[in-house]
């Protein structure tokens, strides 16, 4: 350690030895112009004055550092530790290099740390709603299989037809799922995926209520959309926002009373600077327990219990995707009257958002 530490000061030692020789050398010829001497028992003696003070300053200033410079040591052994700043900073930097060098390590072990458990938490995240949604996909496999096999036996068409019937429900339960988990695996590289534009949101809800329509008039289900304009815009990324009111839709579907005539109404309300686009069923609510984990990761809640479809990632994958375009999601909800899902726009939304991604 002390052969390291004189090592890094070889040249503040050089250049101490050249000084005082220059030194030496100049009151040397000032003698000699004067017509006197110095003799070589005293150059030596201010050669040994110089080192021992230099040595006396080295041995000083190595007494002081010798703690944080072995647990700097220490901690170079072992690279695989996490708390190198902490550590350092326990043992006292002695100089302003030190204590920068020290606060840098402690930040770049923070963030490291920091990131470790971020994408630790993804990982088990995705492991988690990988098992979950396979788990949901072996019951429609399983449900379209038996009906395979009852179909087989059947020559009356009205069963044929009705059997036709249960496996396009199964299928949509299909389809649901994959497009779950392919916008689950894009997340993780949204800004890759993120074209902001000009977007018509009455339009665009439109299109989701006649994509579904099938499950409407399925399950008798009516929506209503009100606006008070033909055309309202706001400023987001199309086919995310799609993805959002998508999962929202599907949810409002799924916890509406079925087959009773049951309303689902899409309201657009423009205020200012602000829009506010709400989802509202008739259907079951939330109870108030539940509703500030409604869009927590695999959350399903009392009323999950009672749907085979719940996977608790709906309105999460919402959530993130609102989070990540700047957008507000909130959730209203009374158990026995209805739930109201609102995404709200302001003017400076996403535009603040896309250089941060």
């Amino acid at each position: 350690m002390i052969k390291t530490y004189l090592q890094d000061r070889a040249w503040l030692i050089l250049f101490s030895l050249l000084g005082t020789g220059f030194v030496v050398a100049a009151a040397a010829l000032g003698v000699f112009e004067s017509g006197g001497g110095i003799s070589g028992a005293n150059i030596c003696y201010v050669f040994i004055l110089t080192a021992a003070f230099l040595i006396s300053g080295f041995a000083i200033d190595y007494g002081r550092q010798r703690s944080f410079l072995l647990q700097l040591k220490k901690q170079q052994a072992d690279v695989s530790s996490m708390q190198t700043g902490e550590a350092l900073k326990a043992y006292r930097p002695q100089t302003e290099e030190q204590e920068m060098w020290t606060a840098l390590i402690s930040d770049i072990n923070k963030e490291y740390r920091e990131k470790l458990a971020h994408f630790s938490r993804q990982r088990q995240q995705h492991v988690h709603f990988t098992n979950q949604w396979i788990h949901h996909m072996k019951t429609p496999v399983s449900v379209i299989s038996l009906l395979i096999q009852d179909g087989k036996k059947q020559s009356d068409i009205q069963h044929i037809r009705l059997l036709l019937n249960d496996i396009e429900e199964e299928n949509e339960r299909f389809r649901y799922g994959l497009d779950m988990m392919l916008h689950m695996a894009r997340l993780d590289h949204f800004s890759i995926d993120l074209k902001a534009e000009k977007i018509d949101v009455v339009q665009l809800l439109r299109d989701i209520i006649n994509e579904e329509k099938r499950q409407f008039i399925k399950r008798r289900i009516f929506p209503k959309l009100k606006t008070a304009d033909d055309s309202v815009y706001i400023y987001s990324d199309q086919k995310w926002l799609r993805v959002v009111f998508q999962q929202i839709v599907y949810n409002a579907l799924k916890y509406s009373p079925q087959n009773k005539g049951a309303e689902i109404e899409c309201l657009v309300e423009k205020k200012e600077d602000r829009t506010a686009i709400s989802i509202i069923d008739r259907g079951i609510g939330i109870p108030a327990h539940d509703l500030p984990r409604v869009f927590d990761p695999f959350f399903t809640g009392e009323n999950g219990r009672t749907q085979k479809e719940a996977t608790g990632m709906g309105l999460y994958l919402s959530k993130e995707i609102c989070r990540h375009l700047g957008h507000e999601l909130s959730a209203a909800s009374e158990p026995g009257k209805g739930t109201a899902i609102t995404v709200t726009f302001s003017s400076s939304t996403l535009h603040g958002n896309v250089t941060k991604l």
